[in-house]
């Protein structure tokens, strides 16, 4: 069955929309290394950030696009209704603006965790790959995979060693980053097998949705990654404790600055996972110092459970593979009204 093309218009408006924005680019501090050397000599933790210019610009196309009373097209309102947010977090960068995306999300689901056995233990790798092998990965990676239109490229404004960059086609990696070879091959399982194959697939249905996200669709996808992770090298031992407690460290970001946060997290992570956790949860905010949180990385404890306990149940990961959807969308039903198609 064919889709209303007032539906295809909305979602193209959209796509263009996510293309212009680059979130990562604002949310990340410009000036992080900077940053730690004067919280390291005793000063508060403060972050210079890109600034969200033309925000009131891109509200305004936000609530120019007006998504047809149907199933597809309620899904696209839900993931404009996260753009607006995300772009009032970015344009405001205070506690309440950030508050209300992590709500509208679903990141402050609770979890049951899975009671399954743990998968094995990722193996100890002492050499270290630096940039340019790591990039020569990825590009490998993507050309093994047939996914000719993507590139990689650094990006030295990044909390995190690699991004995948869907609207834009892009992996972005951190010139920072230092991995092994071990933790390279899972990485390209994490980022290229399922990021950007589950952005590819989406890329072939209808709209263009499917390749850059169904609202509440981001747990699923991490879920996902890190299973392919442990499929294809393990994970790295005591993972899932310290998903759990990455996701509590933000529940108590909501109510404690930088510092309080960090003089918790240090004594059971050590200093260096205890600043990136704090930049991570504290990004975006115009001052770190006070209660607030960017709790985007709780998806990590929320999809880890929910796909364990889904593949334990004997779920069908392939109606995932359809593009970025979550375990919550209907696919099934979807595909039997032909409004999308099984992967090739």
């Amino acid at each position: 069955m064919s889709l209303p093309a007032s539906l295809h218009r909305a979602d193209e408006a959209l796509g263009a929309l996510q293309a212009r924005l680059e979130p990562s680019t604002l949310l990340n501090p410009l000036d992080e290394v900077e940053a730690r050397a004067r919280f390291s000599a005793g000063g508060p933790a403060r972050f210079k950030y890109r600034l969200l210019r033309n925000a009131d610009d891109l509200l305004r196309e936000c609530d120019a696009i007006r998504p047809p009373d149907h199933p597809l097209g309620h899904e696209l309102a839900l993931a404009v209704d996260d753009l607006r947010l995300a772009i009032r977090a970015l344009r405001d960068r205070t506690p309440e603006a950030f508050e209300a995306l992590a709500t509208a999300s679903g990141w402050w689901e609770m979890a049951e965790a899975p009671t399954e056995r743990p998968p094995r233990v990722r193996a100890a790798d002492a050499r270290v790959m630096l940039l340019p092998e790591i990039v020569s990965a990825f590009e490998g990676a993507l050309r093994a995979r047939g996914f000719t239109r993507w590139r990689v490229i650094t990006d030295p404004v990044m909390s995190a060693r690699v991004l995948v960059d869907s609207p834009r086609r892009l992996v972005r990696v951190n010139p920072r980053a230092v991995v092994s070879p071990t933790a390279m091959r899972a990485l390209v399982a994490h980022e290229i097998g399922v990021h950007v194959a589950r952005s590819e697939a989406g890329a072939a249905q209808p709209l263009r949705l499917f390749a850059t996200g169904l609202a509440r669709s981001l747990a699923t996808e991490e879920g996902l990654a890190l299973l392919a992770e442990a499929e294809v090298e393990g994970l790295p031992e005591g993972t899932a404790d310290r998903l759990a407690l990455f996701a509590a460290a933000a529940r108590r970001a909501r109510d404690q600055g930088f510092t309080g946060l960090y003089r918790g997290l240090e004594p059971l992570v050590g200093a260096n996972a205890a600043w990136t956790t704090c930049v991570r949860l504290k990004r975006g905010l115009r001052d770190p110092e006070l209660p607030g949180v960017y709790a985007k990385d709780r998806v990590y404890w929320l999809g880890w459970c929910a796909i364990s306990r889904f593949v334990a149940a004997g779920g069908d990961l392939a109606l995932l593979g359809v593009g970025k959807v979550g375990l919550h969308h209907p696919v099934g039903e979807w595909l039997a009204e032909g409004w999308i198609s099984r992967p090739g």
